[in-house]
């Protein structure tokens, strides 16, 4: 079976790698500087300071990654030590006048490399602070210059420019390396689920249109076919199955560019009690008592009735009733508000962490569950509905607890609210 997407753990594992680059970097290049200080330009009496740094930079990063396995604290404390270090060593030499000052320009790239954006954005702010610092320095006079006490500026200007380069091609290459995998293996996958789409949607719609003919026959050997028979409901979802594959089709072609998805005015309460009719029986099976509490307004929303229906509602209720036990409620209000109609799904059920919330709707995290009877699921529904919602103007908003907290039952509440059609 073909792997679908990457996961949050591939990506870590992407981001471990260059941890582990520029720990190896971090703690060597200051081993360079160390022995020019001590054995060329003789100066012993900062020996401490930076043995102590340079230590806690080798030690502390891995305790923390292998043995507290926390990644993000690895990351920052690799940062923060290198930062500090490369700090103290542009302070005593000269401060902003250093050689090496264009080290700083290190600090935002490695963050970034390691924490993202936020890393970047942090790094920057510590450039700026460390500049700010050494302006102060040199307009008061202060701190110490050992390249202007002991050293040749000219040279170790070209030394420290020629080191820095090396650092920035390496890390840059295994960056850019690193990505062009990366996207790689994201185009492949991206190819298999196109392939398993298109697979999908031709054999189903031809095992389908086989069930439509034998449904069609036995319906012409039935002689006297009650009314609501099981023929009735079996009709009715094949039939709704070849409306989803349509629809399906039909956004593909949405997301190729080649046609525009088309909405029009659908009635809530039409839709709702649809819905519900058709999850009704599924809740009963489980012992689960369904309560549907709609409002006498008329409310019209501009979308697609299969969508809308088996996409959305059905998808959302499938899953109130896939993780509540049996003898618990589910309830559905539907109303208007503020030119909007507002759907509420609330169930009493097994509730989710809030990790699990902050990343339902992302299809890069592992978010699938076993109902309260072993139900398996995808992951892949609730990122379809918050996308069908946002293709009509909605949004989807979701809220749960594992306990009850005051008025905060336990369970699941997810809201729904969808423009009305003018």
């Amino acid at each position: 079976m073909f792997e679908f997407r990457i996961t949050a753990e591939e990506a870590q594992q992407k981001r471990l790698k260059y941890l582990k680059v520029l720990y190896i970097i971090s703690f060597t290049i200051p081993v360079i500087y160390f022995f020019k200080f001590n054995f060329e330009y003789k100066v012993h009496q900062y020996n401490t300071i930076l043995i102590s740094m340079w230590l806690a930079l080798v030690v502390i990063p891995p305790f923390i990654l292998y043995k507290l396995k926390e990644y993000v604290y690895a990351a920052a404390t690799v940062i923060g030590f290198a930062a500090a270090i490369v700090t103290f060593f542009l302070y005593v030499s000269g401060g902003v006048d250093a050689p090496g000052i264009f080290w700083l320009a290190a600090f935002p790239l490695a963050m970034a490399i390691l924490l993202g954006v936020r890393g970047a954005i942090v790094g920057y702010f510590t450039v700026v602070g460390v500049m700010l610092f050494f302006w102060y320095l040199k307009a008061n006079g202060l701190g110490p210059n050992v390249i202007a006490d002991h050293g040749n500026y000219s040279f170790e200007k070209s030394f420290n420019l020629i080191v820095f380069l090396l650092f920035s091609a390496i890390t840059t290459h295994l960056y850019i390396n690193g990505e062009q995998k990366y996207a790689k293996k994201l185009q492949e996958q991206n190819n298999n689920v196109e392939n398993l789409l298109r697979v999908l949607l031709h054999d189903v719609a031809n095992t389908l249109s086989s069930m439509t003919y034998n449904l069609v026959k036995a319906r012409e050997d039935q002689d006297l076919a009650p009314a609501n028979s099981e023929l009735d409901k079996m009709e009715r979802a094949v039939a709704d199955i070849n409306s989803l594959l349509t629809q399906v089709r039909h956004l593909k072609s949405v997301k190729d560019g080649k046609t525009d998805i088309l909405f029009k005015p659908i009635s809530i309460a039409f839709v709702l009690n649809e819905v519900f009719e058709k999850i009704e029986s599924i809740a009963n099976q489980k012992g689960i008592k369904l309560a549907l509490d709609l409002s006498r307004e008329k409310m019209f929303v501009n979308s697609e009735k299969t969508i809308l229906s088996n996409v959305v509602l059905l998808n959302l209720l499938s899953n109130a009733v896939k993780f509540s036990h049996p003898g618990d409620r589910i309830d559905l209000r539907a109303y208007s508000k503020d030119s909007e109609a507002v759907i509420e799904i609330q169930d009493y059920g097994v509730g989710m962490p809030e990790p699990l919330v902050a990343q339902i709707f992302s299809l890069n995290a592992r978010t699938t569950r076993s109902g309260t009877h072993g139900e398996k699921g995808t992951g892949y529904g609730m990122p379809l509905v918050k996308e069908y919602l946002q293709m009509m103007g909605g949004t989807i908003d979701v809220s749960s607890r594992e306990e009850p907290y005051l008025q905060h039952p336990r369970g699941t509440k997810i809201t729904l609210k969808i423009p009305l059609a003018q």
